[in-house]
């Protein structure tokens, strides 16, 4: 897995997490966040163009995107995910069905967001409705 992709991924999650929780528009969450990439990370801010890409395709299909993923997690309402949990998903909802990425390197790439970022219990959910996701899809992870 490019360490490229894995801080463009933890950038990404940065946005839609800033954006989840104040309600705004993704121009804004893409120019605060990358003015903090650039100060706190500088492997972020290098990876910039594919957070960017990340953000508006997510955003682009946002209707698509969590309906997918309310399909994978029927008895749990994206509303009552944590916030951590719910925007890793839809991050990897996108990657997985609108991107040529390889589903195991999307899926594990999430899985190990989650233990960064995430409760313990992250990794396994996430894990869980991503593979789900894959299956109900016809999509072969490896």
């Amino acid at each position: 897995m490019s360490q490229s992709q894995e801080k463009a991924r933890e950038g990404a999650l940065w946005v839609l997490y800033g954006l989840d929780i104040t309600d705004n528009e993704p121009e804004f969450g893409l120019e605060g966040t990358q003015m903090l990439a650039a100060e706190f990370d500088a492997e972020v801010a290098e990876t910039w163009g594919h957070v960017e890409e990340r953000i508006r395709g997510i955003h682009d299909d946002w209707d698509h995107v969590n309906e997918a993923l309310q399909n994978v997690s029927p008895k749990w309402r994206i509303e009552r995910m944590a916030v951590v949990d719910r925007n890793i998903l839809r991050l990897g909802v996108w990657e997985i069905l609108k991107t040529p990425i390889p589903p195991i390197v999307t899926i594990n790439a999430c899985v190990e967001i989650g233990k960064t970022y995430g409760e313990s219990e992250t990794s396994g959910f996430v894990n869980g409705l991503l593979d789900q996701l894959c299956s109900d899809h016809d999509i072969e992870i490896e």
